[in-house]
């Protein structure tokens, strides 16, 4: 009993660190949500005044957006699988044809971690009685990678465009109810007040300074913001646009 409630435990911990990864996702989608609605919005309220040309822009490039970056991390997450899930039979054949080889290889591995070769060799003919775990440590050693392939292309995809799709109705939010300037401002202020808190998420969940994170992040959002404000304004006389 206790041996399968330790087992469990360790599978537990890995879910956990699975789902942490997410943090990828849902981050560059709310990023994507919140920074190219506000670069586009930012564009067309310096060129346009009317609040129905800005909503109807707005709302076509975040549902397009969220819809590509959907479709793009679903085909990104699918094809990396497929790489890695490549590399993994390469090197099972590999073990398979050639198992002393791969011995010597892994021991030289472990020898380079610190271990004596004496001890190495000791180290890597326990792990030669079961062939899996032979396989799994030579891939997580040579490779670098995780013979469990953990990641879903299909929730990564969806998770991202969730995040985006949401992110997107913060700068679009004020231009429901005011037009002009002020809603503008107001777009531009929740905006970059939702990119700080993005990144102050972001530094918690990955234990690095969560105001340092904020403060990248949103200047990131900045930049953006000013560049959209900028084009907004000169574009219209560089095209000579009326």
């Amino acid at each position: 009993m206790t041996y399968f409630y330790k087992l469990n435990a360790v599978f537990k911990e890995r879910e956990r660190v699975e789902r942490l990864s997410l943090i990828r996702e849902l981050i560059f989608g709310a990023q994507d949500g919140l920074i190219a609605p506000l670069a586009i919005i930012a564009t067309i309220s310096g060129a346009f005044v009317s609040k129905d040309v800005i909503l109807i822009t707005g709302i076509s490039a975040s549902l397009a957006g969220a819809l590509t970056l959907g479709t793009g991390t679903y085909l990104a997450s699918q094809a990396e699988q497929e790489v890695l899930k490549s590399e993994i039979r390469k090197e099972k054949r590999q073990i398979n044809r050639d198992p002393k080889r791969e011995r010597e290889e892994l021991i030289l591995m472990f020898e380079a971690e610190g271990l004596s070769y004496k001890n190495a060799e000791i180290v890597v003919d326990k792990i030669l009685t079961s062939k899996k775990s032979f396989q799994n440590t030579q891939i997580q050693k040579e490779l670098g990678l995780d013979p469990l392939q953990p990641g879903n292309p299909v929730r990564d995809g969806i998770y991202t465009s969730f995040a985006a799709l949401l992110c997107s109705l913060i700068p679009l939010s004020p231009f429901f109810f005011i037009q002009g300037f002020s809603a503008m401002e107001l777009s531009t202020i929740l905006s970059l007040c939702a990119l700080f808190m993005i990144g102050v998420i972001k530094g918690q969940v990955a234990t690095i300074n969560p105001f340092k994170s904020g403060l990248q992040v949103l200047f990131l959002g900045l930049i953006a913001d000013i560049g959209g404000l900028l084009l907004g304004k000169f574009l219209p006389q560089i095209i000579h646009f009326s």
